[in-house]
């Protein structure tokens, strides 16, 4: 092992907040705090434009195209005035697969050591499809030393197509979280209140949330995050004529998202879609009583195949059993209670800062 280890980290990081950005953010902060023999370089790639897996694909490549002249330029100057032991690329697919093989062949040329850090949770999906997005996965694990995952089934996925360089590094939780939470251990949770945190678009679920909180009386609904003007008059639509039961927000500063946390009764995460969310691990941390889907890493994330999990899991799209789920924890108090409580020892036992930072210096020491 070196005495000194420069890493590149190429990770967005400002610009369209996601989560990946808090990851950067977390990772970039705890470092800051500690004594490490590590020398941590940033490349952000910072999205200008909000995007999701709906916009016109069309228009998803042209704002890529626009956004990445000046990160790949960025990148370039980084690796060709300095020296770097190794490169840790954050990747979220898609049409960025093409920048992340480029970026790959660019620091291999310098004698540079290659990560692949796959953030989302499609991959078990390419596989079933073998599409070009499958191809260019397969192409880019080939090409690198080492990819990280962030839940089993992708694991599992790429092994089966016979690749050996695979590592599972689970997301950390942010040690301000624990600080926001620790200060505010005052705040008392508000009865029938539900919150939503994330991008409010369609895959999120949220749509299949209004429509199943509609069914339940007395029932407070809070949705927090990025929302477009016709996103929102679409929710206000499902949720009828007497909607003041439902507020959305939009942003809010990142303090005042965990202390909504500490007092709603229920998250809920109905997502169609996910890697490793962080707002999963956030609403741990408050000891939330959480109901989402079995999607990506949240199964194992929450533990729910054990006999004392902490959350539960239902169908994607199946507004039914939500409303069921919903209504049954918010009638059983005692039993939502211990299932938060058992989430917030989980995340703090096994998803710590330093316990994750130590996996991911192991990895980056390996290839040294």
């Amino acid at each position: 092992m070196k005495e000194d280890l420069h890493v590149l980290l190429v990770a967005p990081y400002g610009g369209v907040t996601g989560g990946i950005s808090r990851w950067t953010s977390h990772i970039l902060e705890y470092h800051k705090t500690i004594k490490s023999n590590v020398v941590l370089d940033l490349v952000s790639t910072g999205r200008s434009i909000f995007l999701n897996i709906n916009t016109n694909p069309l228009y998803r490549l042209y704002a890529a195209i626009k956004d990445y002249r000046g990160i790949l330029k960025n990148f370039i100057s980084h690796i060709n005035n300095n020296t770097y032991d190794v490169m840790h690329l954050t990747s979220s697919g898609s049409w960025s697969l093409f920048k992340d093989l480029y970026m790959i062949k660019k620091a291999k040329k310098k004698g540079i050591r290659t990560i692949i850090h796959f953030r989302f949770g499609r991959i078990p999906d390419l596989a079933k499809y073998n599409n070009w997005e499958w191809k260019c996965v397969k192409k880019v694990v080939s090409l690198v030393d080492k990819a990280i995952v962030i839940d089993e089934f992708t694991n599992q996925t790429l092994k089966d197509a016979g690749f050996n360089n695979i590592v599972f590094l689970p997301n950390p939780i942010s040690e301000n979280v624990r600080s926001i939470v620790e200060k505010n251990q005052n705040i008392k949770r508000e009865e029938q209140l539900l919150m939503f945190a994330g991008h409010v678009v369609l895959t999120k679920g949220v749509c299949e949330l209004v429509e199943a909180c509609k069914r339940i009386p007395n029932i407070k609904l809070k949705i927090v995050g990025h929302v477009l003007s016709d996103m929102k008059e679409q929710l206000q639509k499902l949720a009828g004529e007497n909607n003041d039961w439902m507020q959305i927000m939009g942003e809010e500063p990142y303090e005042d998202v965990i202390k909504d946390m500490l007092r709603c009764e229920l998250f809920v995460l109905p997502t169609y879609t996910e890697g490793f969310p962080n707002v999963i691990l956030e609403s741990m941390a408050c000891g939330c009583t959480i109901i989402t889907t079995p999607v990506g890493a949240i199964p194992s994330m929450l533990d729910v195949k054990s006999n004392t999990p902490s959350g539960v899991c239902v169908p994607v799209k199946n507004i039914d059993l939500l409303s069921e789920k919903i209504l049954y924890y918010l009638e059983h108090k005692n039993e939502a209670l211990e299932m938060g409580a058992r989430a917030k020892d989980r995340v703090n036992r096994e998803y710590s800062m330093p316990s994750v930072w130590n996996k991911m210096l192991n990895i980056w020491n390996s290839l040294t």
